[in-house]
């Protein structure tokens, strides 16, 4: 007797198997759903139909519309069975496919995002690719059936302009979407003060941030703004919008006032109403910010952010097995931002039911509510308010008696919001993301001087980098570290991503450690990335070596950062990074080529390059290595001073019983010297310059 298994009838939704989140959300739809793999694609060849790929992600609110619109219902779903083959792609879990087709979606209508729905010949070649599209015809876009039907009309009836398009994009995609062309500039690279006036057009004055609606938060520019005010680099105004921008933020309803943490994105230019997933890359974002903005500009609403942050981190999206988990949704019980908004009576409820013996919140409630902007009629829908700070009036809350009240009110808020269904969270672990996050918490512990802050990351640090070895390391062999992209796919490619962001984990977490062994993964990573994934002046998103179904090319990776910083911008850094800790210039002779590129697709627009800014600022002559006992990282006083140290500092560490000290460059130690305390004297006017040069305080 044939023994039956699953694969043989081809009349089914297969993803109830699968482990992503995702993809379960999608086990029951009645379209007949493949998951990613070679059995989908064959089965496209044999039967010469058309691929829908279908391309999104358990958080996202506008995956969860169109599968309960297009994707449930039986005319729509019997149509796309009978004539397209249709998969399913979580894109946290096959990030290159992910960014091929934004790549196509791009070209076809200069826009992308999710759900990605790609249109696709049977080897794989995109003849179309947009993103949402409504069941019922809204503001004369597209529905899904009408779109659908032209397109399977195409396929069968216009085969050669079909087949035109899918070269053209995929021709396109090849050559890279950033024109080659040069910008013309002096030295070896524009000053900040230049890419802030170039930026300056954007900025939006009112309510901080640049461009319009929808606002997303762009840490790495503002990480690189504070660095080089740091560094007094940046004239005065310019760097007050910086600050203006971090406080608008923290104040708006992008920022989780109840419970810590920070939305994916604004849907208004003053930052007051979120897309209220939350994502854990832009939680080490945001961690990153702060730390270094601790160090400029040390308020109270920055010291909160990152308290607030880390515990609703340790509370929320730490897992069981010690990752960081993925995101959590924007909707709660099926409607967006229930589980975060609050009308008057819930909000006047909560401060009733706050117990503080020496301030009654209810009696208080007129001031609070014109404080956090609370109204009858609400600022979303049904009358609904989200939780902000109002800018305009943050004289009367920026005192000590003020803030200890805010700080009460968002307590009273968290209570309230604990009897509540919360949104669903995706327990699964991206490599990179928790690569990320391990070197996010790094950064609040070198740069925050809060003590109760260091304390809390340090914890977390501890927890998550032994995570991370159980988690998402497989092996290392003589090919260097193996690494396992997602907890939910056994079998993943070596992705750019996480080798790069695991190699720049080594290297911070050998600079507060001086833990050698860290230091050695990282040479070893970063030798393995410079042989597999840099090719004829490239980097690419997966390995050369690595094997997969016959799909596409192996795209180049730009310096342009999606919704987090480019990893290929990452690699200039650590690997710039790398040839003053090792005093190798043959480092900087690898990227060389690499680099003058992404100097002119930064220059095009630094706003979307901006780790590229943080990676090619410096000239190579600014870099310098300290080398320091290792003993001194047990001093609170070398501790206290380590916020002095920015990226172009790498910190080196001599192990014994010895104090003597070296600065050097990548030719020769310009300074030594013996002694924690001759150390601190020597470097402290360096110090007192970049304070009196700060144009921000």
């Amino acid at each position: 007797m044939e023994k039956f298994t699953m694969t043989q009838d081809t009349t089914y939704n297969r993803l109830s198997l699968e482990k992503s989140a995702y993809l379960l959300q999608h086990k029951d739809n009645l379209i007949h759903w493949y998951s990613y793999g070679p059995e989908a694609i064959q089965k496209a060849k044999d039967e010469n139909k058309p691929i829908f790929l279908s391309v999104g992600y358990s958080t996202c609110h506008w995956c969860h519309v169109m599968s309960h619109e297009s994707f449930d219902d039986q005319e729509t779903a019997d149509f796309m069975n009978e004539n397209f083959i249709n998969i399913k792609v979580d894109k946290e879990e096959l990030p290159d496919i992910d960014n091929y087709y934004q790549q196509a979606c791009h070209l076809f209508t200069q826009s992308g995002g999710w759900p990605l729905s790609a249109f696709l010949l049977p080897d794989m070649r995109p003849f179309f690719v947009g993103t949402y599209f409504p069941k019922k015809a809204v503001e004369g876009q597209t529905t899904f059936k009408d779109l659908t039907a032209e397109l399977l009309r195409a396929f069968k009836e216009e085969k050669e302009q079909v087949e035109t398009n899918a070269t053209n994009v995929t021709e396109a995609i090849a050559k890279g979407l950033i024109p080659k062309d040069k910008v013309e500039y002096q030295g070896h690279f524009p000053p900040p003060a230049a890419i802030m006036d170039a930026v300056k057009q954007f900025a939006d004055e009112e309510n901080g941030g640049y461009g319009k609606a929808p606002k997303f938060p762009q840490f790495s520019f503002y990480e690189w703004a504070i660095e080089q005010m740091l560094e007094g680099m940046i004239q005065k105004d310019q760097g007050e919008h910086i600050i203006k921008s971090i406080e608008k933020m923290l104040m708006g309803g992008i920022y989780d006032h109840a419970r810590g943490g920070i939305h994916r994105y604004a849907t208004d230019e003053s930052w007051l109403v979120p897309h209220f997933e939350k994502m854990i890359y832009d939680q080490a974002g945001l961690l990153r910010l702060l730390a270094k903005a601790s160090v400029l500009y040390p308020s109270p609403i920055i010291f909160d952010g990152l308290i607030q942050t880390l515990d609703y981190l340790e509370a929320e999206m730490l897992g069981d097995n010690a990752h960081f988990l993925t995101a959590q949704d924007a909707d709660a019980e099926g409607v967006e931002g229930l589980y975060h908004t609050f009308s008057l009576e819930e909000f006047e409820d909560a401060l009733k039911n706050y117990e503080d013996e020496s301030e009654s919140l209810i009696e208080n409630s007129e001031t609070i509510k014109k404080w956090f902007g609370i109204t009858k009629e609400g600022s979303f829908d049904k009358g609904l308010n989200v939780i902000s700070l109002n800018y305009d009036l943050r004289s009367e809350f920026f005192t000590q008696d003020g803030w200890n009240t805010i700080r009460k009110v968002k307590k009273a808020l968290q209570n309230e919001r604990k009897n509540r269904i919360p949104p669903m969270t995706d327990n699964k672990g991206v490599a990179s993301w928790n690569f990320m996050m391990v070197t996010a918490l790094v950064d609040v512990m070198q740069y925050c001087q809060i003590d109760i802050i260091r304390q809390k990351a340090s914890a977390l640090f501890n927890t998550a980098l032994e995570g991370l070895y159980k988690n998402f390391l497989v092996s290392k062999d003589d090919a260097g570290m193996k690494i396992k992209h997602s907890t939910t796919r056994e079998q993943s490619l070596p992705y750019l991503e996480d080798y790069v962001n695991f190699a720049e984990t080594q290297l911070r977490v050998y600079e507060i450690t001086g833990n050698p062994v860290f230091k050695g993964n990282f040479a070893d990573t970063l030798e393995f990335i410079h042989k597999e994934f840099i090719h004829e002046g490239e980097v690419l998103t997966r390995s050369k070596s690595s094997s997969d179904f016959e799909l596409y090319p192996n795209q180049a990776v730009n310096s342009m950062d999606q919704s987090y910083k480019s990893s290929a911008s990452t690699l200039i850094q650590i690997t710039r990074r790398a040839a003053i800790l090792f005093g190798d210039r043959e480092y900087l002779d690898r990227v060389k080529d690499i680099q003058e590129d992404f100097i002119h697709e930064s220059l095009k627009n630094p706003l979307s390059s901006a780790e590229a800014l943080r990676a090619l600022s410096y000239p190579d002559s600014a870099y310098r290595v300290v080398k320091l006992p290792t003993k001194w990282l047990e001093n609170p006083q070398y501790i206290n001073f380590m916020p002095y140290f920015l990226s172009r500092f790498v910190l080196d560490y001599i192990p014994g019983d010895e104090d003597k000290w070296e600065i050097c460059n990548l030719s020769e130690c310009e300074i030594t010297g013996n002694g924690l305390e001759e150390f601190i004297e020597t470097l402290r006017p360096t110090a007192q310059a970049e304070d009196e040069g700060d144009s921000a305080e």
